[in-house]
């Protein structure tokens, strides 16, 4: 048995996700190859030294610093549909060249294989437009719709349909599985929190650099210390700037330690930020979603709703304010899990093709 994991690079938040997914396969004693490109096949790379890998076309879709991200995506879809069909290509030699009998894509439309037990992970059966983009919801939606059908099974990495991702997946008439919200954190009671402010950086360029300096901005004001993970796999370096120690990248064991040393975490609204948060109850977060990332947005939305971090937008983002809201929120602090939906639902994808 040998399953092919290809994973999307938008940012790093597809591939940390797999990261447990490849744990568990690992587990079961199958042989794993890694596919991807960019950031995320770096990420990846550094996780699983040992095991092979192949890399993919890259997506090559940025974040506007200004602007619409809905008019970029938009802009670039007819250059990404013929990058999907190079990556189905591709895939498909490496099926034949490496006898791959299953495989599992986050959010990589183009890795399939007729014949070949396939699976891919999304926590979106439907995009959420702008009420002015409307008029291509139904033709979009549409597109996602016949994609997905081209797996066996889709997963959703959240517990239950009326879970954090309930809008992208309620009214979608597609067979799809909920496998629990995925992390590569475990909780560890034995650490305490401690006094300084951690931002963690993540998403694509343009906004990643962005986002990095704001947070240097008001990071530099602060008169306790602050650390700053940039987000940036294929560097080990750490610095400080004007007070703020500054950290290119960690490992998943390291980073998880100091997310949880952390007496204040900032971090984008990412999904897959949410599940990490949740895995280690993280109490005092401040979340600011990308600006014109209407999931981000969303959940940013639904997490004030709850209470459960600050939210702040980009362009009027404060972090001292930020920091006198947080006793007023709950935390990330009800869902910790121990990934029983997804094993179950890995030892039932692995008897596909048998």
């Amino acid at each position: 048995m040998h399953v092919l994991v290809a994973v999307l690079n938008w940012g790093l938040g597809h591939a940390t996700r797999t990261i447990p997914v490849v744990r568990l396969l690992l587990e079961r004693g199958v042989k794993v190859t890694l596919a991807s490109d960019g950031v995320a096949l770096d990420l990846l790379r550094q996780e699983f030294p040992q095991l092979p890998y192949a890399e993919l076309p890259g997506y090559k879709v940025t974040y506007p610093v200004s602007g619409s991200l809905m008019f970029e995506m938009l802009r670039h879809l007819p250059a990404l549909w013929q990058i999907i069909r190079e990556e189905q290509r591709q895939v498909q030699q490496i099926v034949e060249a490496q006898a791959i009998t299953h495989i599992i894509s986050d959010n990589r439309y183009g890795c399939y294989s007729p014949g070949i037990a396939s699976v891919i992970i999304t926590h979106q059966l439907k995009v959420l437009i702008p009420k002015t983009w409307s008029p291509v919801s139904l033709w979009m939606n549409g597109r996602i719709k016949g994609r997905l059908q081209k797996f066996n099974q889709v997963w959703v990495p959240d517990f239950h349909a009326q879970g954090v991702t309930r809008a992208f997946t309620e009214g979608v008439a597609i067979p799809h599985r909920f496998v629990g919200m995925l992390s590569r954190f475990n909780k560890s009671d034995a650490v305490t929190d401690q006094q300084f402010v951690l931002g963690l950086i993540s998403g694509p360029e343009n906004q990643r650099s962005e986002f990095e300096r704001i947070l240097l901005q008001q990071f530099e004001r602060m008169h306790k210390p602050t650390v700053i993970v940039r987000g940036l796999p294929n560097s080990t370096q750490s610095q400080f700037r004007n007070g703020v120690e500054l950290i290119d990248h960690l490992p998943a064991a390291d980073l998880e330690a100091l997310i949880q040393q952390a007496e204040v975490v900032v971090a984008r609204s990412g999904y897959s930020t949410i599940m990490d948060l949740y895995q280690l109850q993280k109490r005092n977060v401040i979340m600011v979603p990308t600006p014109g990332q209407a999931e981000q947005e969303h959940l940013a939305e639904e997490i004030k709703r709850n209470k459960l971090a600050v939210v702040q937008a980009q362009n009027d983002f404060d972090l001292q304010r930020a920091l006198e809201q947080l006793p007023a929120t709950s935390g990330f602090t009800g869902a910790h899990f121990q990934q029983q939906q997804a094993k179950e639902a890995i030892t039932d994808f692995l008897t596909l093709g048998r």
